[in-house]
């Protein structure tokens, strides 16, 4: 049994429960779209990946690739902790060294870039472990919360392409892609009750697009896929009425910083999003 099989086993039936959860609202009509009776999702070891199979309406994911997740999900709410307290100390500047604060966060990164070239990679160096029965209200249990919350958005992506009859195999793979994308971030946000829910899934939604984005530092865009950085734009479009100065926003533009380009300087903007697009936009070109 591999590391990522061993820890990530137990999170495997709210794995399967996520794609109601993170849309309550949505749920009935969730099921509905997938006629009546939920799709089969199974989780075997492999590469970090999930994939969807049209013709037989199942969904295949990898311990590796919840692991990795898990790991960046992670890194996100070390790096939140962050920003908040040098925000709190006035602090305009942090630098992120070996064994000081925010070093976890790197750690863990690296350690979801290991795992994602190689699924056996042994998570015991790992700043920490997931653990699938941390009480809700825990720094572990948070953790939990925001990674099932990114987890559904990939499941739901893999539902669109279930959903609008996508082909295995087509010369039109990247616009299948962008569609999934697009159905996925429409049912998570699209009916969402309150503007605390809002940015909640907003946040899940980035945190699942700069996963992708590390797979893509790894494997690079391929026939099938469009590049990452160009599909989190594409996504953005469709976020709707984001706030200017949306918390989601703010976490998600020190991550896309801190894990795609580290070593400059973070530019001030007037305001999250200003800083979320512009850190996007640098993303993106860097790509």
């Amino acid at each position: 049994m591999t590391d990522a099989e061993r820890l990530m086993l137990g999170f495997v039936p709210s794995l399967r429960e996520s794609p109601f959860k993170i849309a309550p609202e949505r749920a009935d009509e969730l099921l509905a779209q997938m006629g009546g009776e939920t799709w089969v999702l199974e989780i075997v070891d492999g590469p970090a990946n999930f994939e969807a199979f049209p013709k037989i309406k199942e969904i295949e994911g990898t311990y590796a690739a919840l692991l990795s997740l898990w790991a960046v999900a992670a890194s996100v709410r070390d790096l939140w902790a962050l920003t908040q307290t040098a925000a709190e100390t006035n602090l305009s500047r942090v630098v992120i060294k070996p064994g000081g604060p925010g070093s976890a966060a790197i750690e863990l990164k690296n350690a979801a870039l290991a795992l994602i070239r190689n699924e056996r990679f042994s998570w015991s160096d790992a700043p920490m472990e997931p653990d699938p029965t941390a009480d809700a209200s825990s720094q572990g249990g948070l953790t939990n919360n925001l990674f099932l919350a990114a987890a559904s958005f990939v499941i739901l992506h893999e539902c669109a392409h279930l959903a609008l009859g996508h082909q295995e195999f087509t010369a039109l793979m990247h616009q299948q892609e962008r569609e999934a994308d697009a159905w996925a971030v429409s049912w998570i946000l699209e009916k969402v009750p309150s503007r605390t829910h809002r940015e909640f899934r907003t946040l899940a939604i980035c945190v699942a697009f700069i996963w992708i984005g590390l797979i893509d530092d790894v494997r690079r865009a391929t026939s099938t896929h469009p590049p990452a950085a160009q599909r989190f734009a594409d996504a953005f479009n469709n976020f709707g009425n984001i706030p200017t100065e949306s918390l989601a926003l703010e976490i998600s533009y020190y991550v896309l910083k801190a894990f795609f380009d580290p070593t400059t300087d973070i530019p001030q903007a007037d305001n999250a999003k200003d800083g979320f697009t512009n850190q996007l936009i640098d993303y993106t070109r860097s790509r």
